[in-house]
């Protein structure tokens, strides 16, 4: 889990070979694992716009500028994705609120040390670096910049300020669920709650600030939807739809203003520029793409030296449908956006009509990657991809597997007052 969630710290300790090395060993077990746990009942939910996608994916080395890239970037993307089934096949939600709970938790507390490690001694440069010279050529290329006591953005044991924002977003709201559906002590999720919040704060992703107002948002919605009416609910979806179009056009004609109080340049710190030259891109091969490639590799054309800001080669588009479009073609964006509406839709139902606030952090994994999927390619690699897969593919289990409904609904739950046993 560690490896998919954070690549960079183990590239940047045991360099590409060694990563790939551990990948290798890894994709072996789990092959050997799946096999023996029978997943074809799994395999049979994968939903139809995914096994579509990734059947495009592969079908696109027919026709792909960079042949070899593409074997590569299928080779992890389905190795990304048999991980995803392996754990919608094993484990129940919530063995997975634990799994990644922990996980996060791990993440953040290491990250914090490191930062207080090159706070104190300085910044740290990767034992494997991806540059030549002793001297980076930008202080995007360290692991860390040893920002923690200037006020500036941290990276965290990740190497990336906006990854780090993502996984402290995501854990601060397991660890809200795990601290409402815990049996055990709430010291744990309340600490990592805290822990969260003070590393997404000190990360400073405008994406994820962004991110965190429309989960809440999305939150209050499906707790006032429950157990109501249908007439009723769709009342409440009319109104809450109104109220987010109306927030969205203001954030639209004040736009400049909201990208100067997330922090951000008017250009939305370079994004526009990346978009406008991708487009581009895409405008010469609009209905087949490029071929898949996943990230970026270095050294391939005609992303090698494409986008290059203050000094820095970008390798995403910075926008998952963007990127889709472009290394798949428009049939890639329509099959990407059907699975993405399909999701939300079974996650959103599951929140909804269950009465047990689990059943709302599979929705707010799937509200978090979307929102970074606007500004970020990363849900089409790794752990964001993992989840992607990991959603569509357990939110198409039948409602009769889940946990037993209750009789509270998660409203009264959420706000009922834990009273002390009276004293005899």
């Amino acid at each position: 889990m560690f490896v998919i969630t954070a690549g960079d710290a183990v590239r940047y300790s045991v360099g590409w070979v060694g990563w790939g090395i551990i990948v290798g060993v890894l994709a072996v077990v789990l092959v050997i694992t799946l096999l023996a746990t029978n997943p074809r009942r799994t395999f049979l939910r994968v939903p139809i716009p995914l096994a579509l996608l990734l059947a495009l994916m592969a079908l696109s080395v027919i026709w792909s500028q960079y042949r070899e890239a593409t074997y590569l970037g299928l080779a992890l993307q389905f190795i990304s994705t048999l991980f995803a089934i392996f754990l919608a096949n094993q484990f129940g939600w919530r063995q997975l609120l634990n799994i990644f709970g922990n996980l996060i938790r791990f993440i953040l507390v290491t990250s914090l040390v490191f930062e207080i490690v090159a706070g104190i001694f300085g910044p740290i440069k990767p034992i494997f670096p991806n540059y030549q010279g002793e001297t980076p050529p930008s202080a995007s290329y360290l692991w860390s910049q040893g920002n923690l006591f200037d006020s500036q953005r941290i990276q965290g044991i990740v190497g990336n300020a906006n990854l780090l924002a993502f996984i402290a977003v995501l854990g601060a709201l397991l660890f809200l669920v795990e601290y409402i559906v815990t049996n055990r002590s709430k010291k744990i999720p309340i600490a990592s709650m805290g822990l969260a919040i003070l590393l997404a704060v000190l990360a400073k992703s405008g994406g994820m600030t962004l991110a965190v107002f429309v989960i809440v948002f999305a939150a209050a919605i499906a707790i006032l939807a429950e157990g109501r009416a249908r007439s009723t609910r769709h009342r409440i979806y009319r109104i809450a739809l109104g109220l987010l179009g109306f927030i969205a056009l203001v954030a639209l004609v004040y736009r400049v203003e909201l990208f100067d109080l997330l922090g951000k340049s008017a250009d939305a710190s370079g994004r526009f520029y990346i978009w406008e030259t991708v487009l581009g891109l895409i405008w010469e091969k609009p209905i087949e793409g490029w071929g898949w490639i996943s990230y970026w590799i270095p050294g391939v054309e005609p992303f090698d030296g494409l986008i290059v800001i203050n000094g820095v080669p970008m390798y995403q588009a910075h926008n998952a449908y963007l990127d889709t479009w472009l290394q798949v073609g428009i049939f890639g964006l329509i099959l990407l956006g059907w699975l993405m509406i399909a999701t939300f839709v079974r996650l959103w139902r599951v929140a909804v009509r269950h009465t047990n606030p689990l059943y709302l952090y599979p929705l707010f994994i799937f509200l978090v990657i979307a929102a970074q999927s606007l500004t970020e390619s990363r849900l089409l690699v790794e752990i964001s991809w993992v989840l992607l897969v990991l959603v569509a593919t357990k939110s198409r289990e039948p409602f009769a597997e889940l946990e037993p409904l209750g009789r509270t609904s998660k409203l009264r739950k959420l706000f009922r007052l834990k009273r002390k046993p009276a004293k005899r």
